[in-house]
């Protein structure tokens, strides 16, 4: 574990200075330390910070570590920066991956139980009342949707009410930033003809969707290697929630849909899988 810490410190610390970050001169602990402890928490504590916190001081990685309340101002203050962290990590995968199929694939993310979703004060409202098909049942939250490589690095995600459609605001908000000639594999629920050939067109990337088969673009061939290739992205979803406690502790809801917790995850996530492609 200290290994794997000492090297993502090292990472975030360069990336950093790549962004030409400051800190503040009275800023006791570099920006790069909070946000280590940040990843740290969700690797190892399930998104604890106070037990990430309490693991740093004893075994005193660092010179100073700051109390709770002060480390969660500093979190809060640097929101804006993991978004540039995490464009930057992807940029050093792409030069240990020549990847070119990648896949889609959506999974809840459950703010409360079915039976306090009408008093739920973080997602009041009926649009975060989704419905699992997998599973036969709604939930009430969000989901979010990532976009992995082949080897399950996530290059892009968003997270999105739980009654929004996948394909009509999922899929067009998604800037899907992928080198031309690029094979997309989604499930059946991103079936549209229009984004197919839009993608296609400007981007030079094929949306290969899982089709039925009156589909009027049904390929055998091509169906077999959309089920094969989008088992990566289920598997994703699977090691992310596998990171998750049995509760994410939130009080407000932009600390799940922002780029606090859920993008700490997320990064958590890549950096575990960048350190053990580069080890």
């Amino acid at each position: 574990m200290l290994n794997k810490i000492i090297v993502s410190f090292c990472i975030i610390d360069d990336l950093l200075k790549a962004m030409q970050y400051r800190d503040d001169l009275q800023a006791k602990a570099p920006a790069s330390e909070i946000i280590i402890i940040a990843i740290l928490a969700c690797q190892e504590f399930g998104g604890n910070m106070r037990k990430a916190l309490e693991f740093v001081q004893e075994l005193r990685l660092f010179s100073f570590v700051p109390s709770e309340s002060r480390f969660n101002r500093r979190l809060h203050s640097l929101r804006d920066m993991l978004p540039s962290i995490f464009s930057l990590l992807q940029a050093i995968w792409e030069r240990l991956e020549n990847c070119t199929s990648y896949a889609i694939d959506t999974f809840p993310i459950l703010v409360c139980e079915n039976i306090r979703a009408n008093r739920c004060k973080i997602a009041p409202g009926m649009e975060f009342r989704g419905w699992i098909p997998s599973h036969r049942k709604y939930f009430h939250g969000l989901k979010l949707h990532p976009l992995t490589s082949e080897k399950g690095f996530i290059k892009e995600f968003l997270i999105l009410p739980g009654s929004w459609h996948d394909v009509i605001i999922g899929l067009y908000q998604m800037a899907i930033n992928l080198p031309p000639g690029s094979y997309l594999f989604v499930d059946r629920v991103y079936t549209d003809y229009l984004a197919e050939d839009l993608l296609k067109l400007a981007e030079g990337i094929k949306l290969l969707p899982i089709r039925k088969r009156n589909s009027k673009r049904f390929s055998p061939p091509l169906q077999y290697l959309s089920i094969l290739k989008r088992q990566v992205a289920k598997t994703v979803g699977s090691c992310i929630n596998a990171l998750f406690p049995k509760r994410i502790h939130a009080i407000t809801l932009p600390r799940y849909i922002g780029v606090l917790k859920l993008s700490c995850f997320v990064l958590a996530y890549n950096f575990n899988l960048l350190l053990k492609v580069a080890s």
